[in-house]
């Protein structure tokens, strides 16, 4: 968390988010399967589901995107999130583009991808769109305890002081 009370969205996510094929062979140590260009990116997989008889899965908590990839936000403004079933095929592995650029790479590329489920939020955190559409978690108390200008209090106080001091004012 930094000075503004908020922190990334991926410190919610269930699972590790892989952006490249690089970076998901160097956690793993295996080389993601194959691009199945019939389904959307998906830079994520869930362990639990590679050694299951269970057909489904079910995530309570993912971020609810609109067919542009673009998170949808809810009445008030913040980002909104839905419930993600999938089938354990696709629950455990990941989709990920091939490595090669400038080439089309079918219907799957060209549609939201699939999105991480998150631990449900906190009582004192609330998700919330920063900068450029980002999402992040703020917590929800934060601005209560950060003092933005001096109060009457404080510039009694602060007199009092540079009287002592002999400041004149």
């Amino acid at each position: 968390m930094n000075e503004t009370g908020m922190f990334p969205i991926n410190d919610l996510y269930l699972f590790p988010f892989f952006q490249s094929r690089d970076e998901y062979f160097q956690a793993t140590g295996e080389e993601a399967p194959v691009w199945d260009p019939s389904k959307p990116v998906k830079g994520w997989f869930d362990p639990a589901a590679r050694n299951t008889n269970r057909r489904t899965f079910l995530y309570d908590v993912v971020l609810m995107y609109d067919k542009n990839g673009m998170v949808l936000s809810d009445a008030q403004g913040f980002p909104q999130t839905e419930q993600l079933a999938l089938l354990r095929e696709d629950a455990g592995r990941v989709n990920m583009l091939p490595r090669e650029t400038m080439v089309d790479y079918g219907p799957g590329s060209k549609v939201a991808p699939i999105p991480v489920p998150m631990r449900p939020l906190k009582e004192t955190e609330e998700l919330v769109f920063t900068f450029g559409g980002v999402v992040a978690v703020r917590l929800k108390d934060f601005y209560k305890n950060t003092v933005n200008a001096f109060t009457t209090a404080d510039r009694r106080l602060l007199e009092k002081i540079a009287q002592k001091l002999g400041v004149t004012v």
